[in-house]
């Protein structure tokens, strides 16, 4: 790794959970330096990420990570009447598409990240010339994606979208980005926006956690909205990890293998430590975890098997301690080893497609299930094994757009052609 990286890295981590320094921000004395007060307090643990990237491309990704963050800024803090104009100018001011700045927004930060975003936007025309000095190409890959990203937040802001289709469509249009410009070659050669989408709806329901967003998932609490996010994140996790698996061996850089660890590592963690459950590497080891994966196709594996069985046992956690379950059975269910899901099979041979997908690990549950008849109550690993799968199937179903007849007709026969094959 290159003394550049190393610093940016030790930079990084030094100010990782610091108070950000806003004042800093403020004074900054050109873009250059805006970007790199900017970039962790903006990002945080995706910062870090980000300084293991070489420096062509660390560049680039810190100019649309900042690019993004402004829109997040005006989606969040503009006033609703006049939110999504607001949110469209300024893509279209920080894409060259017009020299029209958004109005300047008068909100007031409720938290540290809104903070940072408020500055970020004062300082939108610092953030446009970041992008302006990218290649050609740079510019044109940040600009569609800000284009995507900004249309699918002026429809939430319009009428607000279901949790999973806003995910696909932001975070997971950003996960394209971030795909294409570390594995272009990869990404030409498969059709990999729903994989992407499972991450991108994996990371917003992260947020949603962090941020204790109640009202968007209908809980009464802390605990309701932790069991809430977990449950939805079945599916999607399913759909990360094959791209993941697909997506290491074949980026060229070690950094970005390594940035992509990073992330993948830290981001369990969390949703591992919200349920009470291992992660899967202790924070003092996740940075070298990271690096290791990025060595070799058998390290990455390693990582990312690691990763899966970790979220395996912190499904198992949730549903042992979930009153659903216990009303459902008639009974407490928490012993018996954890229902293999997301660490079911090999994920670099699993569909690209969500639906396919989905519906594969469903019927692998089922298949695992005992072949006898019942001659009395299945085993509650058995049981959780049934209900996840059946969580699995209605999460297929939750995927399709609303009176998509084609799309139904499409998920009835991949489920009657897997359940024959299973026979």
């Amino acid at each position: 790794m290159s003394g550049g990286r190393l610093d940016t890295l030790a930079h990084g981590l030094w100010h990782l959970h610091r108070t950000p320094d806003l004042a800093a921000l403020r004074s900054a004395r050109s873009p250059d330096e805006l970007a790199r007060l900017a970039l962790i307090p903006a990002a945080r643990n995706l910062g870090i990420a980000a300084a293991f990237l070489p420096a062509d491309l660390r560049t680039e990704a810190t100019a649309a990570l900042l690019a993004c963050r402004v829109l997040d800024a005006y989606e969040d803090l503009s006033d609703r009447p006049v939110a999504s104009d607001a949110l469209l100018t300024a893509v279209g001011y920080l894409t060259g598409a017009t020299d029209s700045p958004p109005p300047p927004l008068h909100a007031v930060a409720e938290r540290d990240s809104e903070a940072v975003d408020l500055v970020l936007a004062e300082r939108i025309r610092d953030v446009r010339a970041l992008l302006s000095a990218l290649p050609f190409e740079g510019r044109e890959r940040v600009g569609q994606m800000l284009v995507d990203v900004g249309a699918v937040m002026a429809r939430n802001l319009d009428s607000p979208l279901p949790r999973v289709v806003y995910g696909e469509g932001v975070l997971g249009r950003a996960v394209l980005y971030a795909c294409s410009l570390v594995a272009e070659e990869a990404c030409a050669a498969a059709d990999l926006g729903e994989l992407a989408g499972g991450i991108g709806v994996t990371a917003q329901l992260a947020n949603d956690l962090r941020d204790g967003e109640l009202a968007l998932h209908d809980a009464g609490d802390r605990e309701e909205l932790t069991r809430a996010v977990m449950l939805r994140l079945l599916a999607p996790a399913l759909g990360g990890f094959a791209l993941l698996a697909r997506l290491g061996p074949r980026t060229p850089s070690r950094g970005a293998r390594a940035a992509m660890a990073y992330m993948t590592i830290t981001t369990t963690a969390f949703l591992c430590a919200a349920v009470g459950a291992p992660a899967p590497y202790r924070r003092r080891l996740r940075l070298g975890a990271a690096v290791l994966a990025a060595r070799s196709p058998v390290h990455w594996t390693m990582m990312l098997e690691r990763v899966r069985r970790a979220a395996d046992g912190a499904i198992q956690r949730l549903l042992d301690a979930s009153p659903d379950l216990a009303a459902a059975t008639g009974r407490a269910v928490g012993s018996g080893p954890a229902a293999k899901v997301l660490s079911l099979g090999d994920p670099r041979s699993m569909s690209p497609s969500m639906g396919p997908l989905i519906v594969g690990t469903t019927f692998a549950l089922v298949q695992a299930l005992p072949e006898e008849p019942l001659t009395g109550e299945l085993p509650d690993p058995q049981v959780r094994r049934m209900m996840i799968a059946d969580h699995l199937a209605f999460g297929a179903l939750e995927r399709l757009r609303p009176c998509d007849a084609d799309a139904m007709r499409a998920l009835a026969t991949q489920f009657q052609l897997t359940a024959v094959e299973t026979v």
